[in-house]
């Protein structure tokens, strides 16, 4: 299964730095996260899409398009909107 990383105040709402969740895509990987973690539901995804400013990569590649494909050893790392001034 991929492993999901989570960062920041993502840890603290899922309870968890790291997750393994099963999928064939980036997407499918991240709704059944939500699934699991009913706290992260409107802060990752809204009505299934990415929420806006947060930033996916897949295996440490920045511009990806979640409909990809994973692989059982592809890490996925999710960060939350990060303000700054």
């Amino acid at each position: 299964m991929p492993t999901v990383k989570l960062y920041a105040n993502l840890r603290k709402l899922a309870g968890t730095k790291e997750v393994s969740i099963p999928g064939a895509t980036v997407r499918a990987v991240l709704n059944e996260l939500v699934k699991q973690n009913p706290s992260l539901q409107g802060v990752v995804l809204e009505n299934e899409e990415l929420r806006p400013h947060v930033v996916v990569t897949l295996n440490g590649h920045n511009k990806i398009d979640i409909n990809m494909q994973v692989q059982e050893q592809d890490v996925i790392a999710v960060f939350p909107p990060i303000a700054g001034g």
